[in-house]
């Protein structure tokens, strides 16, 4: 069923109206990438972290990630230096080695094609987003996209999820967020919205324990489809 029509119909047999999709670590395999940009950004300031440190801050936007690293001083010193730095060394030296996971793009469109509204639910700059899209190939899916400017905070405030929800006009009483740290279930539970994780973003499964459903990736979505819808049946 590929007409809008179709789509219509059967999105009218379910309970589950939309999707909010994270990118980074659920889309998109960028999470190393995004480690190993913030080691180099913080040692170029003099800044040198273990790799867990910053594996385990990871979902947050610079916005948290920085101030909770450095201490006061060093904020005034160059905590927004170091942001701008990291943005551009990210887009130049980083992005170009990011691959959508193997399956993404064929689970939006499968969800697409049964009437369940998409959005991606991003913080990032919106070059970023509009780069993992078109990576992704999945611009004509979507019923809504944000970025770092629909939002003040990133996760795991809610803003993000919130600003999807709204512009894909959807029930939250009928909408999963979709997304792969601890602080894409604090952000949607916030709302509250239940959240299907996953674990292809490299986080432990006990950190993931809050989500409604935890599964290994987002092609796990499509074969469990009845599950999700189900949960909304009262």
């Amino acid at each position: 069923m590929g007409t809008a029509a179709q789509r219509l119909l059967l999105a009218n047999l379910m309970h589950l109206q939309s999707l909010l999709f994270d990118i980074d670590g659920t889309l998109v395999d960028t999470n190393e990438l995004h480690v190993r940009c913030w080691l180099e950004a913080f040692e170029h300031f003099g800044k040198r972290f273990e790799y867990d440190v910053i594996r385990h801050q990871i979902g947050k936007g610079g916005d948290l990630l920085v101030p909770d690293l450095l201490n006061a001083k060093e904020m005034r010193r160059f905590g927004e230096e170091l942001k701008n730095y990291r943005t551009e060394l990210y887009k130049r030296d980083y992005m170009p080695q990011a691959k959508p996971f193997d399956g993404a793009t064929e689970t939006l469109e499968a969800l697409h094609a049964k009437g369940i509204r998409i959005a991606l639910a991003s913080s990032s700059n919106e070059d970023e987003v509009e780069y993992y899209t078109q990576l992704l190939g999945v611009g004509s899916l979507l019923a809504a996209s944000t970025s770092k400017k629909d939002a003040e905070h990133s996760k795991p405030s809610p803003e993000i999820f919130r600003a999807a929800l709204e512009q894909t006009g959807a029930d939250e009483g009928r909408t999963f967020a979709v997304g792969d740290t601890p602080y894409d279930i604090l952000a949607a539970h916030r709302i509250p919205l239940p959240i299907v994780a996953v674990l292809s973003g490299g986080f432990e499964r006990e950190l993931l324990a809050k989500s409604e459903f935890l599964f290994d990736d987002v092609t796990r979505i499509v074969a469990e489809l009845k599950q999700l819808d189900d949960y909304f049946d009262d």
